[in-house]
């Protein structure tokens, strides 16, 4: 009998397990396609583009799991209950479908507190191809288009599905921003709805944490500190089932129809970071436990991963307000280092090199707010600005409306600029050298050190001064494994693997600019809570793509009344 790469792989991954005391039963998990190459380490056997140590961080387990204390079976389980895995949960219940999630953590977890949408029916279809078409320009061309038309075609209907759901779930307090509407040279146009939860420190995690009980009261089951370790899949490949652990316990949940991974995004997971995303190695990042496990449990049964380049974001809107104005910016060292007329997505850039990645201080003195006037800025008033100020003491709860997180204000006023340099945590020596420098710049009107426009260069010299300490830490990163439109699960090559639906920034890349487009505020949640919900639909039914009975605005506008 001729035996072809597969079964050798096979065999190799049995001879592996079978040394260590088990033995497969039923699965062929882990898989590896006939064209994928492998690595391989001792008796364990890796995919390609995996290693040993992208498994140290992360509950996922490489070699095959054969003894379980429990099994149940439902028609579709969901591993991960976020952003867009409670979506994906509450959508297949929604069709008929019985459900399991489960949740590495205690609770749901969920971050953002923008999501958004194109409103198909309030726009024309030249007007959303002329808008798909910028989306691709601001991301240097570098955007999977088909994910940017899977986008532009079901967010709508899910941001309408997740207003009526929210409001249902008891979780009303959102705010819905006025209609962004794009028009065209053409005359064509394109509507886009935003939604916001908050105020901070409410956001998207407390609506997924209403949304997610409400799911529970309608029948799905949740499996909480449960995560998922490993896809089981049948011998043609076909994805059966997921392997929870909880405690010391192996769990083996059977999905009749298929499994959903919304396990989020990659970025506490070191090993893989450092190859895949190295330009960030060295950022703190801003999330826990984003390990990459739906990556992880989806490349050992043969699933790609989008080739490096993969789209970060990298933010700080907490520590005070004004992060786009071009204030004089100095780094941990006191030292100016840019020409601060910079993108501020686009920021973390020149912030690599510095001492301290992802830490620097905008500078200004208290003529601010004429200063930022002057050059068609938008400055927070002396009043307003308090709110991000540690040292001022007031109620900052969600109920007064601060909207802030009051851990991560930090912003000051001083009178002299030894004392601001003590609250930012820089020498004042060299701070002091560095604003004597700026200013003599601002007087000869020209930035010979970064060639700043002269519109921007204004004196630091009016006591009391400003600063605002800022850090930049990994928000996500936004690249995973490879999908088709429809993201389900696909080789490299592009070959489906049956019955394997991925969600979010576990999935594709809908970015492939350096640094997430801001193209259109809430897009990253947006698109989360659409991937759910149309994966959680194809799941349920053999894959359709739209919902039995879609959300339009007469039931937004009925669950508002």
């Amino acid at each position: 009998m001729e035996l072809n790469r597969r079964d050798f792989l096979k065999g190799a991954l049995t001879v592996g397990a079978l040394g260590a005391g088990a033995g497969l039963v039923g699965c062929s998990t882990p898989a590896a396609t006939d064209n994928t190459e492998i690595a391989e380490t001792g008796s364990t056997v890796y995919p390609a583009g995996l290693q040993e140590s992208d498994f140290a961080e992360s509950p996922v387990e490489i070699e095959p799991i054969t003894e379980f204390s429990e099994e149940k079976t439902y028609d579709v389980v969901v591993v991960g209950a976020g952003t867009g895995g409670v979506p994906a949960a509450l959508s297949a219940l929604e069709e008929g479908a019985t459900v399991a999630v489960l949740q590495k953590e205690s609770k749901p977890i969920s971050q953002g507190g923008t999501c958004s949408g194109v409103l198909l029916d309030e726009s024309d279809e030249q007007g959303v191809m002329n808008y798909i078409q910028g989306f691709m320009e601001d991301c240097g061309w570098r955007a999977d288009r088909k994910l940017a038309e899977t986008y532009a075609k079901y967010s709508g209907e899910a941001i309408r599905w997740t207003q009526v759901r929210t409001a249902e779930a008891g979780f009303p307090p959102y705010t819905v921003r006025p209609t962004a509407v794009a028009e065209y040279e053409d005359g064509s146009k394109c509507s886009r709805r935003s939604i916001v939860f908050g105020p901070k420190p409410y956001n998207n995690g407390t609506m997924i944490e209403h949304l997610a009980d409400f799911a529970a009261e309608k029948g799905a089951e949740f499996f909480y500190s449960t995560p998922g370790v490993q896809l089981v899949t049948d011998d043609s490949g076909a994805v059966t089932g997921v392997i929870g652990k909880s405690g010391n316990d192996y769990i083996k949940f059977n999905a009749t129809k298929g499994v959903i991974l919304s396990t989020g995004d990659y970025q506490n997971n070191q090993s893989l970071v450092e190859r895949y995303c190295p330009d960030v190695k060295e950022f703190d990042r801003k999330q826990v436990n984003k390990t990459g496990d739906g990556i992880l449990m989806s490349m050992a049964v043969g699933a790609g991963f989008v080739p490096v380049g993969h789209s970060h974001m990298l933010h700080d809107f907490d520590s005070g307000p004004m992060f786009g104005e071009p204030f004089m910016t100095v780094n941990e060292n006191g030292e100016r280092f840019m020409n601060e007329d910079c993108i501020f997505e686009e920021i973390n850039c020149v912030l690599r090199n510095q001492p301290k990645p992802g830490w620097y201080s905008q500078i200004f003195d208290d003529n601010y707010v004429e200063q930022v006037e002057g050059w068609g800025g938008k400055p927070t008033d002396k009043e307003k600005i308090q709110v991000y100020m540690p040292d001022v003491e007031m109620d900052r709860s969600a109920e007064s409306g601060a909207n802030v997180i009051e851990g991560l204000i930090d912003t000051y006023c001083c009178d002299t600029l030894d004392e601001l340099a003590g609250k930012l945590g820089i020498p004042a020596d060299t701070l002091k050298k560095s604003v004597e420098r700026y200013n003599e710049m601002c007087d000869a009107g020209f930035d010979s050190d970064f060639g700043k426009a002269a519109k921007y260069l204004q004196k630091i010299e009016q006591p009391p001064y400003w600063g605002i300490h800022k850090h930049v830490r990994v928000s996500a990163l936004c690249a995973g494994v490879t999908v088709n439109e429809n993201y389900q699960a696909t080789t490299a090559e592009g070959e489906v693997i049956p019955n394997l639906w991925v969600t979010g920034f576990s999935a594709g890349q809908l970015c492939g600019a350096p640094d997430w487009s801001m193209y259109q505020g809430g897009m990253s949640a947006g698109h989360c809570i659409m991937t759910g919900r149309i994966c959680g639909i194809q799941a349920a039914t053999g894959g359709k793509l739209e919902a039995s009975t879609p959300i339009t605005e007469a039931d937004v506008v009925a669950i508002s009344a």
